[in-house]
């Protein structure tokens, strides 16, 4: 690659210079967030660990399941974050409400399994107290026996905010916390063509890895790392020039160029990675007379003509999304890579007593079809031949990410996470200090520190 001036390497970042500025691929000026260092103590203490615990996981939107996960009243899942554990229920007004897992009574968890059907309420194994789908204590075994006073605390089932979104079901524990479509900004729009409510999760794989959740968050924050770890993308996937926008409330967007090889190769005519994606969408790359640089609006092109012949309503996307990874990163735990064929949504939890290990989901989410004919980007590792008709709900598959399971590229994150989690407990480490290409990183860590009291 050539010399370039940091204000040059920005310019070139920009995907399409030629958008107005209310178009939502627009680049957006700059938040100027420093540059580092990042404390590494946040990484491993508990201090931090137990700051964010009372600071952050109580005060933030957290996404708990899909409405999908429970169509019919009594319908439940639970879901955990940091320490807390929460019963997520459809009611028989068909509303879907967030309850503590907590009895009023001793303290004891409602609910054990993952998830179910109790369309009766539910029932304390404890002492038998009871609580219909609203929450509201119906039973208090051998009332007679307790004085009248100590009945006059609430008896009903504790309840988080719960809201929606696109079919995704938010909680929250603070009562003075912005709604949820406030606090997704302007993904809430964007997001629209794409009709995430219509899709369902066709794979969820889980892992717990060696790291602090906050490396995760890090690590696929940034490109920058993509030429190091996964070389074999750098022939259909431009790591160097990606445009970063920063939104308010620490959400952020990286929009990266797929169908274009990385200027890091320096490799004339057509490598077979994109050959390879010429031929997905019936171009032959052979009779092919155009530049490296024009294979991209040719397969946009033929994406177009695709989805057309296929009666698939593409029309509200722009060119660039029907090639590049719009990738948002939603504060402070939630990563989506959007395509008009499917998201890939990345999913880091703090681990319950560890903070040197988190625990990582892997979701794909498709329109469901029964031809198979429009296919997910293959990093998202959906396997050939996949069910993706959505008739069924996707199991978590839980693997050790030792043994691998989650696909080439983020077996290879899990493995570096673990090396970085080691170096960042090092006397001699003084704390990260930030590219261009790693401003995501710097705008997370921001919003962190202001949930926490130590940034205004």
């Amino acid at each position: 690659m050539t010399e370039l001036t940091l204000d040059q390497y920005r310019r070139d970042c920009v995907i399409d210079p030629a958008l107005p500025q209310d178009d939502h691929g627009a680049k957006i000026e700059n938040v100027d967030n420093g540059c580092g260092p990042i404390s590494p103590e946040r990484y491993f203490s508990e201090e931090w660990a137990e700051l964010e615990r009372t600071r952050l996981w109580n005060r933030v939107w957290s996404w708990a399941c899909r409405e999908e996960d429970i169509p019919e009243p009594g319908d439940y899942v639970t879901f955990e974050i940091a320490r807390e554990s929460f019963i997520i229920a459809r009611g028989d007004d068909m509303r879907i409400r967030a309850f503590y897992n907590v009895c009023p009574h001793r303290g004891n968890r409602l609910v054990t399994d993952e998830d179910g059907a109790r369309p009766a309420g539910f029932a304390c194994r404890f002492h038998n107290w009871r609580f219909d789908l609203a929450g509201n204590n119906i039973e208090i075994k051998d009332r007679e026996t307790f004085r009248p006073e100590a009945l006059c605390r609430n008896a009903d089932l504790r309840q988080a905010r719960c809201e929606t979104w696109e079919g995704f079901v938010f909680i929250n524990m603070d009562k003075g916390a912005p709604s949820l479509l406030e606090h997704l900004g302007p993904l809430v729009e964007h997001a629209k063509p794409y009709r995430i409510s219509e899709m369902r999760i066709m794979r969820r794989v889980q892992a717990v890895w060696e790291s602090n959740w906050k490396i995760g968050v890090d690590g696929f924050n940034e490109a920058y790392h993509v030429h190091s770890i996964h070389p074999q993308i750098l022939p259909i996937f431009n790591d160097y020039h990606a445009q970063i926008d920063l939104f308010p409330n620490g959400m952020s967007r990286m929009t990266t160029k797929f169908a274009h090889q990385s200027p890091r190769m320096n490799q004339d005519g057509l490598n077979p990675g994109l050959r390879w994606l010429m031929e997905e969408v019936g171009l032959d790359p052979d009779s092919f007379a155009g530049r490296m640089e024009e294979v991209r609006p040719a397969i946009q092109k033929a994406k177009r003509a695709m989805a057309e012949r296929l009666g698939v309503d593409w029309s509200g996307f722009t060119d660039n999304q029907l090639t590049d990874d719009w990738n948002y990163d939603i504060f402070p735990n939630i990563q989506l890579g959007m395509h008009p064929e499917g998201i890939s949504m990345l999913y880091f939890r703090p681990h319950k007593t560890d903070p040197r290990k988190f625990v990582f989901d892997v979701i794909v989410m498709m329109h469901p079809q029964e031809s198979g004919a429009i296919k997910a980007p293959a990093y998202m590792g959906l396997p050939e031949g996949w069910d993706i008709t959505g008739r069924k709900p996707a199991e978590i598959e839980r693997v050790d990410w030792r043994e691998g399971g989650l696909g080439e590229l983020f077996d290879q994150d899990a493995s570096l996470f673990a090396d970085v989690q080691l170096g960042m407990e090092s006397e001699s480490y003084e704390g990260a200090i930030l590219s261009e290409q790693e401003q995501r990183i710097g705008h997370f860590h921001a919003e962190l520190e202001r949930y926490l009291g130590l940034r205004s």
